[in-house]
């Protein structure tokens, strides 16, 4: 029996940076219950438990060296050359990985591993016993990621499967009609046929990129079903949520921004009015949150008292999360997922809307019916080339992207600007005038929100700063966020003291901080006021003001990351791309980046690079779009199951 002392045996994985010493000795713990447990029983464990610590809900053991070397390649993307992160792939792939036959002979062999069909049916009753692994087809889980991955598609088939909900009133049906008519400029409206499915079904999964019309359908969505519900004398539940404390605080701004523009409307004022007392939260506080990340007071003994739920940003779910929360609503509830499936996936793990929408897509698939992607642009202004570009990202149009970026890099104005680094080498371009054009695009609002700073103008400040904002892959090297923020500091502080806390400095909060309420990712600035220097952030409160000491974990914020960017918005964004050998390197970086902007990108980066982000699709191994991907069953034939 492989006991905590024979882990040994992963050395050349721990070696080699694919295993951390919680994963070997998780695996140990995992297998000691089988006295005849080897070491690819020991390294399979280690493997499966390996898998949802890198975004993956279960590790594919037909590629079990990819997905490793993959790995290995981003966490020493900021560490390392990128020759030398070459080497370290190589090092993972010459590992003696077991063949797939040899994975499957011997996880089949053994107590510890139940193996199931792919695409069987399994009652919920039976989805638990005592074997730590589960093998489906080739992919190997934990039991607790086989059993979130179970949870969220059996609760999302179900309501596929329920009836169809009762009509709108009359007069709510005309609501619906006159705020989201059928048809615009004679073409079939994609916001009118979202909010039916909305209406119709108890699931709703809206998408679309930035700026497609989201909010504005989901604001009328919930006037109409509030008008329906006035005039039924049935009373609404509405309950909003997003997954971090930003995104619903700007859930909040953007229906507010949507409301005010039915204000006018008088016949609208009741419902709006109800309609502005549901506050979005965040999902954890949605369920109620027990201090662990996992457990919630609401479940499936303790349903949501909501009849409406919609969540926003759900690109940003991730799967253990959506499980918790699937289990939560009541039957009948009507669940409403909002988000774009193009962006960078979530930080956890799994692709959760994005699995939904690729299952969408498969012929006969019980979910399609339910999936609305909108395209019609709002955000960016008329005629705008950045929608069409980011559309040539998210299909992995190269040529077309190519042949867009080339037409801008003879430019500096316009709303698309491209300054091709590769050209360095050749002498045609030189680092200084890379500043020069970074600097001509940010440098005038900075310097506009520095002045108000100093004035003790935070509202001022803040506006000036949301105008422009740097995006890159990396945090450090000469690629990454932090030399563009020292960089940055340097043109606006030159010939100025050293200070830490200068006023003008953008301020971007890394974590959540629940003494002073702020989340992850709220924004500020420091301001001069009477009293000293304060630090002010706008936040679901109003604007708000600290002392700089009172904030442990804020950053400078002139340069961030893409990840860190996801659901901002700014009138221009210079996006810096890293070398076409970075292991960050993908489609989704590029398209979530570019997507932040709503008049002007700059994007500095060579051809190469673009090219390869264009070309690398984002992968995330999970079994959630097979499992949703399934022929649509009755009704009836649903529910017995």
């Amino acid at each position: 029996m492989i006991g905590l002392a024979d882990t040994c045996a992963l050395t050349a994985w721990t070696t080699a940076g694919v295993l951390q010493p919680a994963e070997v000795h998780g695996a140990a713990v995992l297998v000691r219950s089988d006295p005849a447990a080897d070491d690819i029983l020991l390294l399979a464990a280690a493997m499966a438990l390996w898998a949802p610590l890198h975004g993956h809900a279960c590790i594919d053991l037909a590629d079990v060296a990819g997905m490793a070397g993959a790995a290995v390649a981003r966490g020493a993307a900021d560490a390392l050359e990128p020759g030398d992160r070459s080497t370290a792939a190589a090092r993972v792939d010459a590992l003696p990985w077991p063949t797939l036959t040899t994975w499957l002979d011997a996880l089949r062999s053994t107590p510890l591993c139940r193996v199931v069909t792919p695409g069987a049916t399994i009652d919920e009753a039976d989805w638990y016993d005592d074997c730590p692994l589960v093998l489906d087809g080739n992919l190997l889980y934990t039991q607790r990621q086989w059993i979130d991955e179970r949870t969220v598609a059996e609760r999302l088939l179900r309501r596929c499967a329920a009836p169809a909900a009762s009509s709108l009133t009359a007069e709510a049906d005309a609501v619906l009609t006159r705020l989201l008519p059928p048809e615009i400029d004679g073409a079939a409206n994609p916001q009118h046929r979202a909010a039916r499915t909305a209406l119709g079904a108890d699931l709703a999964v809206i998408v679309g990129g930035p700026g497609t019309g989201k909010t504005h359908t989901i604001a009328r969505l919930l006037v109409a079903m509030l008008r329906d519900a006035d005039v039924r004398g049935a009373p609404l539940r509405i309950a909003l949520a997003a997954p971090t404390g930003k995104a619903a605080a700007r859930m909040a701004e953007a229906l507010q921004s949507a409301m005010e523009s039915l204000a006018g409307d008088a016949s609208l004022a009741r419902t709006l009015d109800i309609l502005g007392e549901v506050q979005p939260t965040t999902i954890h506080r949605l369920l109620g949150g027990r201090g662990q990340r996992t457990r919630f007071v609401h479940g499936p003994a303790r349903p949501l008292d909501a009849d409406v739920v919609v969540i926003d940003e759900a690109s940003m779910v991730a799967l253990p999360l959506m499980a918790r929360l699937v289990d939560a609503l009541r039957p009948g509830a009507r669940l409403v997922l909002v988000g774009d499936p193009d962006q960078l996936e979530s930080i956890e793990v799994g692709s959760v809307l994005a699995d939904i929408v690729d299952a969408a897509d498969t012929p006969g698939s019980a979910v399609a019916a339910h999936v609305v992607r909108l395209t019609r642009p709002h955000r960016q202004e008329a005629g705008s080339p950045i929608g069409p570009l980011a559309d040539l990202i998210r299909d992995g149009r190269v040529d077309d992207v190519v042949a867009t970026l080339r037409r801008s890099s003879d430019t500096s104005s316009g709303a698309i600007a491209f300054v091709d680094t590769g050209a360095i080498e050749l002498g045609h371009v030189g680092a200084a005038q890379v500043d020069r054009r970074v600097g001509e695009a940010i440098l005038e609002p900075l310097r506009a929100a520095a002045v108000a700073a100093t004035a003790g103008d935070a509202t001022t400040a803040l506006a000036e700063l949301a105008e422009v904002r740097v995006l890159c892959a990396h945090r450090v090297g000469p690629h990454g966020s932090q030399r563009w923020n020292r960089t940055i500091e340097s043109w606006l502080r030159e010939g100025q003291p050293a200070q830490r806390d200068y006023a003008g400095r953008p301020l971007l909060a890394t974590r959540n901080d629940q003494r002073q309420r702020i989340a992850n990712g709220d924004t500020g600035v420091i301001i001069d006021t009477p009293g000293g220097r304060r630090a002010a952030f706008r936040t679901g409160g109003g604007l708000r003001l600290f002392a700089p000491a009172q904030l442990d974990d804020v950053e400078t914020a002139y340069a961030t990351t893409v990840h860190k960017s996801q659901g901002s918005e700014y009138d221009t964004v210079v996006v810096v791309l890293p070398p076409a050998t970075s292991p960050l390197i993908g489609r989704e970086l590029l398209y979530t980046a570019i997507t932040r902007a709503r008049r002007r990108v700059l994007i500095i980066g060579s051809m190469a690079a673009v090219i390869a982000c264009t070309n690398s699709p984002a992968r995330r191994v999970t079994g959630l779009g097979a499992a949703l991907g399934t022929p649509a069953a009755p009704a009836d034939a649903s529910a017995a199951q």
